[in-house]
C-alpha cells in the first residue's frame, strides 16, 4: 500500500473544496460558506482534508445546525 506524505499533498492542487451549509428556511438559497480544502489518495480510498476550523465554529456558536459538504473540483479545462 502507498501512502502519501503531508508534504506531497500540499504540493498538488486540491481535488474537492469543503463547505459548511447552513440550511434554508421559507424560500432563502442555503448558505454555502468554504472552510477547507480535501486532496484524494491516488487510489481513490480516501482523502486528506485541510480545514479551516474557525468557519465550522462560527456556525457551532451561533446555535444554527449546519452540515459539511464536500465537492469536487471542476476541472480547468
Amino acid at each position: 500500500m502507498m501512502m502519501t506524505t503531508q508534504n506531497e499533498t500540499n504540493t498538488k492542487t486540491p481535488t474537492h473544496t469543503i463547505y459548511v451549509v447552513e440550511g434554508k428556511e421559507g424560500n432563502n438559497k442555503a448558505d454555502w460558506q468554504k472552510i477547507g480544502a480535501a486532496w484524494e489518495h491516488s487510489d481513490k480510498e480516501g482523502m486528506n482534508l485541510s480545514i479551516n476550523m474557525l468557519g465550522a465554529t462560527y456556525l457551532y456558536t451561533k446555535g444554527q445546525e449546519a452540515s459539511i459538504t464536500i465537492r469536487r473540483n471542476k476541472s480547468q479545462d
